[in-house]
């Protein structure tokens, strides 16, 4: 029996809905769904690239809908009920190209047509993908901690969280939220920092990068998927907004290096060739015991191993497409 599969039996069968499954961690949060026993749906745009999902595409059920103006009487007369809906979808990760009209639309009004569809349906869990971007800067981080984004797409996913927190208190409607911090792994876009940073050396060619100064907590994304199955799977959490984070503050230099050690590569790192961002997050880490207490869910993959996986996979898949900046 697949891994998943042995730790999230409560999930075989169950009806589930997902939306940015095109993207870098719904992509593998669909196909761990699959492993589940799960019957997926996913709401697509027809724009989407779907490289990430055509092995599995097959195994889905799929509805064409974009959530920056799909409305709750369109989602209601197209789509199937299902028994949990799970939410990542979102727009304005990519943070060098922000549009805070299409961030907003995409991740507030669009989040609120997903809460009247849930309530619609009375599933029995709505998993909403919040962000490390709600805090602002800090280290180790508790869920309690005071909201201070310092961008649009954070400004959006704290609005989208508010929003989540009235619909379960106004109607019930079970909502657990998760914040990743930085994700990281097999199928990520290339334009990211650890793709980009593999896929340059492989190539033979050294890499102009910020001085790297800045901290970020690094989680490999098959713990970020096991995250979100515990959300679904856990009784007695409604309500509760969850880390997923390692709790370790890592310099983007320092993973830098060890990518490079890993791969013994001649390209070298050009630290300081590239200026930061106006915008740019220096400390970022999270607190992880309340996910250990409550969902028993703890990272369990080291950096190391974790770059070490990832290395391996884009040696074997330099030739495939990157990701848009909107996973849907």
């Amino acid at each position: 029996m697949n891994s998943w599969a042995q730790n999230n039996q409560p999930l075989s069968g169950k009806r589930v809905f997902v939306t940015g499954a095109a993207g870098f961690i719904g992509s593998q949060l669909a196909r761990a769904l699959l492993a589940c026993g799960c019957r997926v749906s996913v709401l697509l745009r027809r724009s989407s690239d779907c490289w990430r999902l055509r092995d599995i595409l097959p195994q889905l059920k799929i509805h064409y809908g974009d959530l920056s103006s799909l409305s709750f009487e369109e989602a209601r007369a197209g789509l199937s009920s299902s028994d949990m809906i799970f939410h990542l979808a979102a727009a304005g990760i990519d943070a060098g190209k922000p549009d805070a009209e299409a961030i907003l639309k995409t991740n507030v009004l669009g989040t609120l047509t997903l809460l009247k569809l849930a309530r619609h349906w009375n599933v029995e869990r709505f998993i909403n993908c919040g962000s490390c971007s709600e805090y602002g800067k800090g280290h180790f981080l508790a869920e309690d901690a005071p909201l201070a984004p310092i961008c649009e797409y954070g400004v959006s996913k704290v609005s989208a969280g508010v929003l989540a927190k009235v619909f379960q208190q106004r109607y019930g409607v079970p909502v657990v939220s998760l914040r990743p911090f930085t994700a990281y792994g097999p199928f990520e876009a290339r334009h990211r920092l650890i793709p980009h940073v593999i896929l340059s050396a492989l190539e033979g060619r050294d890499i102009e990068l910020t001085a790297g100064e800045q901290t970020r907590d690094f989680v490999f994304v098959e713990d970020v998927v096991e995250a979100f199955l515990k959300a679904a799977a856990v009784p007695g959490i409604a309500g509760e907004t969850f880390n997923v984070a390692t709790g370790r503050a890592t310099p983007v230099r320092e993973a830098v290096v060890a990518i490079l050690s890993l791969m013994q590569t001649p390209a070298k790192p050009l630290f300081g060739a590239t200026p930061y961002r106006e915008s740019e997050l220096w400390e970022s880490s999270g607190d992880p015991r309340k996910a250990e207490a409550r969902l028993n869910w703890k990272a369990g993959v080291s950096l190391t191993e974790g770059l070490r996986k990832t290395i391996r996979w884009f040696q074997e898949n330099r030739d495939r497409a990157g990701a848009t900046a909107y996973a849907g």
